[in-house]
């Protein structure tokens, strides 16, 4: 029987990756990384027609991230900036565009706050992480609204089969931070499943010099994740995951008697069925659940309730109309909704998309093509298209160049808080030109793509009373579509795998401009570079991690300058025994003082070890 596209999929990626582990040969590097975000279906990296980095399980146990943001902090096309460490307010750019144009997706549902429109990255917990697939570039003519920068999918950790297989770990370090964690997966001829359990807890760093109080500002997070699959004799598959987290994070507000907190909850559920109707038809029909929950407390009392939650179905099919053309068309939806003590004008919308994806390969050309139509309750119709080509030049050198709209919808912050919103607002817009050229040979790899975004009917907080008065802290402001912004960029990425050497490279330089004031776009630095470097010896190993970017400025008026910096993180693992394994690591070697957001903290030196248990 023909594999179809969606059943490759599902294969690929319970499929485990073999992408820079410091175990692989040049051997085992002949199976390409695959990915299945960039255009809904299993692709190799070197197949793919947008530029893509994957990172999967080895490499994230490898790095020892104490967050999320560790593992995309410097990689190319990529900046983050931070209220603080653990758990604190987090903005991700990708490719300069602000920072609700990245959507996230964990296993397949949309994440992000419906009232503020950015994703909760600070609450996702990397012990849970299978691999991160990071997508730069337009993608909304496939995923709809908030893709103009590119797409950001996690997956959960996956269950293979063979035996039900233990994990666990227990570690803690500087600022009293302790964690634990236990799992299980396993599988058989039909079922996979996965279950784990981590719990995070630190008391933190103090996140702002001279407000509120000086103590440390803590953070916990105790997460579940499940995810289980069923596949029938005649090929019809159940799938199921879950990825559940909650708890508290501190912050300075200026209160001096109690402490400033927020509880939160942030989740993503997903279920569906899989049908192979033909030999060349597959259909995937499924719902989903996504939640992004906060409460606030200022001085040890309530003061406001922030939940968003977003119910969506997906009905896809991927369909072979020839032997060397693949169509993927799809309806899907989702309805928004806020629960709030803050009344808005309007508390829920919904948004209707089709989308189709058409991929053609000619021999040595392949060309893509995306188009789709969203219908949104708030502002009407959409219609964003994309088109890719990719020249295989050499065996070992591929080029690609595609062309692509998109738009980010405004939030309900922006249409509706009270005494703010702006319902006539539009959706920001944005179009996007890329050339890029990926060179693979054995072990070596080198990607390098430039590209040049332009946004149009920026969304920009205007004053539009008392802005003659002399003091800022009495005008009005709106939201209102005024800006437009330029970003042009390059980016180089590239690694080596083999032996006991495992290294990967990134720069990226960026010019991201605002066409009204011609002042440089806020938190974007114009260098950001990012080295890792691994070697292991017999049942040792030691790495580190440099990561650097250069100034940017704090706000749009490009007044406050944000100094660049450079950090080095070292790291190093014993395996013990064949099922044990220590792991240790100093971030911050050197004690840089450097800030990511103006007047909020960054930890200085840190060590933190942690001790694993995997059954073979």
């Amino acid at each position: 029987m023909k594999r179809t596209a969606l059943s490759t999929a599902i294969l690929l990626a319970t499929t485990p990756l073999l992408a820079d582990t410091p175990d692989s040969n040049a051997e085992a590097h002949t199976l390409d990384v695959v990915q299945v975000t960039a255009a809904r279906i299993a692709q190799t990296v070197d197949e793919t027609l947008s530029s893509v980095t994957v990172i999967d399980r080895e490499e994230i146990e490898r790095l020892q991230p104490q967050q999320f943001t560790d593992l995309l902090e410097g990689r190319a096309g990529i900046e983050t900036s931070q209220n603080s460490a653990f758990g604190k307010s987090t903005s991700v750019y990708t490719r300069g565009t602000s920072s609700d144009h990245t959507l996230l997706l964990i296993d397949g549902v949309r994440m992000g706050s419906a009232t503020t429109g950015g994703a909760s990255w600070q609450f996702l917990p990397p012990e849970e992480i299978e691999r991160v697939e990071i997508v730069r570039g337009p993608r909304t003519s496939i995923y709809g609204s908030d893709a103009i920068g590119g797409v950001v999918q996690v997956f959960t950790r996956e269950g293979r089969k063979g035996p039900p297989k233990v994990n666990a770990f227990v570690g803690g370090g500087s600022f009293n931070t302790r964690e634990a964690g236990v799992g299980v997966a396993g599988g058989t001829e039909s079922t996979n499943y996965s279950f784990s359990l981590s719990h995070f807890a630190t008391d933190g760093i103090n996140v702002q010099d001279d407000v509120g109080d000086d103590d440390r500002d803590g953070y916990d997070n105790t997460s579940l994740a499940t995810k289980v699959s069923h596949r029938l004799d005649n090929g019809v598959e159940f799938f199921g995951n879950v990825l559940y987290s909650e708890g508290t994070t501190e912050f300075d507000s200026g209160s001096i008697f109690a402490p400033d907190e927020s509880d939160f909850v942030h989740a993503a559920l997903r279920a569906g069925v899989r049908i192979p109707v033909t030999q060349r038809w597959d259909t995937e029909l499924s719902a989903g659940h996504s939640r992004d929950e906060s409460d606030n407390f200022l001085g040890g009392e309530f003061f406001s309730q922030f939940d968003t939650r977003r119910d969506m179905v997906d009905w896809r099919n991927d369909i072979e109309v020839a032997d060397n053309v693949l169509v993927i068309t799809g309806i899907d939806a989702y309805e928004d909704r806020v629960a709030s003590d803050t009344v808005y004008d309007e508390e829920s919308r919904y948004n209707l998309g089709a989308y189709s994806v058409v991929q053609v390969d000619m021999g040595r050309h392949d060309l893509e093509g995306s188009l789709r139509y969203d219908d949104n309750e708030q502002f009407g119709d959409k219609v964003t298209g994309q088109v890719a080509w990719g020249f295989q030049m050499t065996d070992p050198l591929r080029l690609r160049a595609s062309y692509g709209t998109a738009f980010k919808a405004p939030t309900f912050n922006d249409l509706y808080f009270p005494g703010f919103g702006n319902p006539e607002l539009a959706a920001e817009n944005s179009r996007t030109f890329e050339l890029g050229a990926r060179y693979t040979s054995g072990p070596y790899y080198l990607d390098a793509a430039v590209f040049e975004t332009g946004v149009d009917d920026l969304i920009s907080n205007v004053c539009i009373a008392n802005c003659d008065d002399g003091d800022s802290r009495t005008d009005v402001l709106q939201p209102q579509n005024v800006d437009e912004a330029r970003i042009r960029g390059l980016e180089l990425e590239g690694g080596y795998a083999h032996g006991q050497w495992v290294s990967r490279a990134s720069l990226t330089l960026l010019d991201a401009e605002d066409r009204e004031t011609g002042n440089e776009l806020p938190r974007r630095s114009p260098i950001t570079a990012r080295y890792d470097l691994d070697r292991k010896f017999q049942d040792f190993s030691l790495g580190g991690s440099v990561i650097a970017k250069s100034r940017s400025y704090n706000r749009v008026d490009n007044v406050d300058r944000l100094s660049g910096y450079g950090l080095v993180n070292l790291r190093a693992s014993y395996q013990i025994a064949p099922e044990w394994q220590l792991q240790a690591t100093v971030n911050n070697v050197f004690d840089k003082d450097y800030e990511t957001a103006g007047g909020y903290n960054q930890p200085g030196r840190a060590a933190f070890v942690k001790l694993r248990y995997q059954q073979r």
